[in-house]
């Protein structure tokens, strides 16, 4: 159960106190001089009802509050999911990527296709594209629901598809104009790279401007080396400050991995994060209590009205 107007509850703060105060006001006292030996008389069950009253006038302040706020609970039967998130996939598989190693057995680019894969597993609602990028930019599925399509074309991802280089504008542009025409309440592209921009094609600033003034964010993930591994490869140099302008320019966040735990780890969180902005489950219809807590709360006024004025009262008709 919610409340579909919950500030409307701050009103008892306001109301049940003065109702108290009153309540506990002493009356003005006329002193009569015969009726001076009757002060310590039993109080009879009139007198004894009569001071109950002030509880029924709470009680229906509580019960007319609590109703105008409407509370209501949602019906099962008519769930509706939370809104699923748009997301752009856009992947480094520049030649670094798939030369230097990421862990015992595989290439970066090796481990990074297992963790998209098991990324893409996890997804529910949300739909998925992917673009790849080297020196140029290829978009290899457009935004989709057919997990297990994009699955294939990830595991098929290799380094001879495009000329080498490191383009990040280039693939952070074609990831943004995927979403671009997307009507989705969170729409983001995550981009991977273990390099710098060095394509002479759109810079990664002018992509970033794009992406911001689309409402789009963008996190970016820089692979690093792991400092426990032994040397013997070409490690790739990236470009710290520029994925981490592009990310807080988007909105989005900028990540570092030197593991694929690391990189699971990330692109778990970010999941996390966008699942929390577009909300959880929600329901299309509600049975609202608001009318029958209303309804009980001008009964109990009308008794304590009636009563104060009938059997209750102060002086006899």
């Amino acid at each position: 159960m919610h409340f579909a107007d919950p500030w409307l509850l701050l009103v008892a703060l306001v109301a049940v106190p003065l109702v108290i105060a009153r309540w506990r006001r002493t009356p003005p006292v006329i002193a009569v001089p015969f009726a001076l030996g009757l002060g310590d008389a039993p109080a009879g069950w009139r007198v004894r009802a009569r001071r109950l009253l002030p509880l029924l006038r709470v009680a229906a302040i509580l019960l007319l509050v609590v109703g105008l706020a409407r509370p209501r609970i949602g019906e099962a039967e008519t769930l509706v999911p939370a809104e699923g998130v748009d997301i752009a996939l856009a992947v480094d598989v520049s030649s670094s990527m798939a030369t230097n190693p990421f862990s015992n057995d595989n290439t970066r680019l090796d481990s990074v296709k297992e963790v998209l894969r098991g990324f893409i597993a996890t997804r529910e609602n949300d739909r998925v594209g992917l673009v790849a990028f080297q020196r140029e930019a290829l978009p290899l599925a457009p935004l989709t629901l057919d997990y297990e399509a994009l699955d294939t074309i990830v595991a098929d991802l290799g380094s001879d598809l495009l000329p080498d280089g490191t383009g990040i504008g280039v693939g952070m542009a074609s990831a943004v104009s995927m979403l671009e025409e997307s009507s989705a309440s969170s729409r983001i592209v995550i981009l991977l790279t273990d390099g710098r921009h060095n394509a002479d094609s759109i810079s990664p600033d002018e992509a970033a401007e794009i992406a911001a003034a689309l409402r789009i964010r963008v996190y970016t993930i820089g692979v690093v080396e792991d400092r426990d591994r032994p040397s013997g490869f070409s490690p790739a140099t990236i470009d710290a400050d520029l994925l981490a302008f592009i990310a807080d320019h988007t909105g989005g966040r900028y990540f570092e991995a030197a593991t694929p735990e690391d990189l699971a780890d990330v692109y778990e969180e970010i999941g996390s994060l966008e699942t929390s902005r577009v909300g959880d489950e929600t329901f299309a219809r509600y049975s609202e209590l608001g009318l029958w807590l209303i309804a009980a709360g001008a009964v109990l006024l009308l008794g304590e009205v009636g009563l104060g004025r009938t059997w209750l009262r102060r002086t006899p008709a």
